[in-house]
């Protein structure tokens, strides 16, 4: 896939999280995204004002409730859209 519109097709770097809680929870659900995510990009759109500023594989933090994922024909990505990236590390 090649974002256009100013998007980053990213891939959402795992973080360990302590999963400890007051009661039991499955497995399989979801409670919610963490508020910033660390994610490595895997293409730029030519549109991005960063397009000049980062590269594939560079590593950045995003507000993680506006990352999108696109299930097309079995297979997954995830977007952002530039103006959620909030720093390169």
């Amino acid at each position: 896939m090649t974002p256009l519109n100013r998007s980053l097709l990213v891939n959402v770097l795992s973080q360990e999280e302590d999963k400890q809680s007051a009661f039991y929870l499955p497995d399989d659900i979801i409670t919610g995204k963490r508020p910033f995510e660390v994610v490595e990009i895997v293409g730029i759109s030519s549109e991005s004002k960063f397009i000049d500023k980062l590269n594939v594989g560079d590593k950045i933090v995003v507000e993680g409730h506006m990352l999108r994922e696109i299930n097309v024909f079995g297979k997954t990505t995830t977007l952002i859209e530039d103006n959620y990236v909030l720093t390169k590390m």
